[in-house]
């Protein structure tokens, strides 16, 4: 209890920064790496095991991969059976 109000009083002292900081990247977006041949390097975990595989493609195709799970996501969504509580 006493920690929290010493944190309390130390953020409210603080001076407010002038610029707020960028929102670090997310997990799943590492750091890319472009090859001489223009493909982009990820690694991606793989369900059903605890290695992750490195998949590469060129910009487009990350583009529609990207398009084609956001459409699969919304049909799945809009198919869903109806239940009755």
């Amino acid at each position: 209890m006493i920690s929290l109000v010493l944190a309390a009083a130390l953020f409210a002292a603080a001076e407010p920064a002038a610029a707020p900081a960028a929102a670090p990247p997310a997990k799943a977006a590492k750091v890319e790496k472009v090859n001489k041949d223009g493909l982009i390097c990820r690694k991606e975990a793989q369900i059903g095991s605890r290695m992750k595989t490195r998949t590469c493609m060129t910009q487009e195709q990350w583009d529609a991969r990207a398009v084609d799970d956001r459409d699969m996501v919304e049909q799945a969504q809009r198919n869903k059976p109806y239940q009755s509580n």
